[in-house]
């Protein structure tokens, strides 16, 4: 078969989550003869220039949502990106148009790039969709609630996604939907995850094809002396919390590896205790293979420390974030606390899971689960089926 040009494109940005996923997506379909283009925000091509594909800038809404916004369903994203108005939502349109007409793809596949989706579907132009539980929502009606633990009116989420619908409606012309899960209609959707961490569920019919993360390289860590659990923290170095879990562990005592990557030397420095060390190791696979608790805040390392049979003390911030710890909690995989937990409550909170054996049982039988996973399976997985459509 000869090879056909693909158009990969994110739009919505999810920080390194977005690349980790598409660029090894790229190499595959570039092994199996196609050929590849990235379309990413301006704040990810300087991430992928090594990665020689080309990479064209895709058009995004910049403005940030109002002071308070609470994101409550998928249409409360579209809603404060750039769908609010039908003005707005034409100029990203006319924006992904031209990337279209640039590329010529015989295949658009998306990772949360609905915008992307519009376009191509007012050309005529094949499309696919890749990503997490959270950019791939159950095709529902209404689209579901984001925050199940929360008490959120059935009518708010009605509300928003008749509204987002008719800009939507507003610039299909005869094309229009009758839900906004229409947006979706007659695209393949490639949902990676695992079940018992997709963000939504109670998700129908899903397929999960199993999480795609960055593996791990470089040397292996080296453990601070001292008894007791082994605490890895790996979190951004702008959370809230990190001084208040640097002092709760130097008061516990308990060795301490964190992840100092991308992170100011002097931030580093300052944070190492005679019992805490930092690392800038990308080898994650032996810090978690040598440690016993986890604390992160977000799927990228709850993921990997999961299939390491590592419970998780999770410090959301997004709404992503409070998703999966709401998975992992309803599970018994672990616990989560504020984003502005203090000394004490981070104390508490690390007591409570070196004592919770329960959690942490379950937390290597789900490793044990999976054993023997590694990302290329679901990349492999993908790109075949992705092969398949182009033929």
């Amino acid at each position: 078969m000869a090879g056909k040009r693909v158009l990969l494109a994110a739009e919505f940005m999810r920080g390194g989550a977005t690349a980790t996923r598409l660029l090894p997506l790229a190499d595959a379909l570039a092994d199996r003869g196609h050929d590849v283009t990235l379309a990413l925000p301006a704040e990810l091509a300087a991430s992928v220039a090594a990665s020689g594909f080309p990479v064209v800038d895709a058009p995004r809404w910049t403005v940030a949502p109002p002071p308070g916004f609470v994101a409550v369903s998928y249409a409360d994203l579209l809603m404060h990106g750039g769908y609010a108005a039908p003005d707005a939502l034409r100029g990203l349109m006319v924006g992904w148009r031209g990337v279209l007409e640039q590329v010529s793809p015989d295949l658009l596949v998306v990772d949360f790039a609905p915008t992307a989706m519009l376009a191509a579907r007012v050309a005529g132009i094949a499309t696919a969709a890749v990503g997490d539980g959270f950019s791939l929502p159950p095709l529902i009606v209404p689209l579901p609630n984001m925050r199940p633990w929360a008490d959120v009116p059935a009518d708010a989420v009605e509300s928003v996604e008749g509204r987002v619908l008719a800009v939507v409606n507003a610039r299909l012309g005869a094309q229009q939907f009758r839900r906004l899960r229409d947006l979706f209609a007659d695209v393949p959707s490639f949902l990676c995850t695992f079940p018992e961490l997709d963000h939504y569920p109670d998700r129908p019919d899903a397929a999960p094809y199993g999480e795609v993360f960055t593996p791990s390289r470089g040397p292996a860590a080296v453990w601070p002396a001292g008894t007791g659990e082994r605490i890895y923290v790996d979190l951004d170095p702008r959370h809230p919390a990190l001084g208040a879990i640097v002092a709760a562990l130097d008061r516990l005592g308990l060795p301490t590896l964190i992840q100092a990557a991308g992170m100011p030397a002097r931030q580093a420095d300052a944070m190492e205790r005679a019992a805490i060390q930092v690392t800038t190791t990308a080898n994650r696979a032996s810090v978690l293979s040598g440690c016993d608790i986890v604390v992160c805040q977000g799927q990228d390392v709850a993921v990997p420390a999961l299939l390491a049979g590592k419970p998780l003390l999770m410090l959301p911030v997004f709404v992503e974030q409070m998703m999966t710890l709401h998975r992992v909690a309803t599970q018994g995989l672990g616990h989560g606390i504020e984003p502005i937990a203090d000394i004490d409550a981070v104390d508490a909170a690390v007591r409570r899971l070196v004592d919770d054996r329960a959690c942490r049982l379950r937390a290597v039988n789900f490793g044990r689960l999976y054993d023997g996973y590694r990302p290329g399976i679901a990349v492999d997985a993908v790109a075949d089926a992705i092969d398949d459509l182009l033929g």
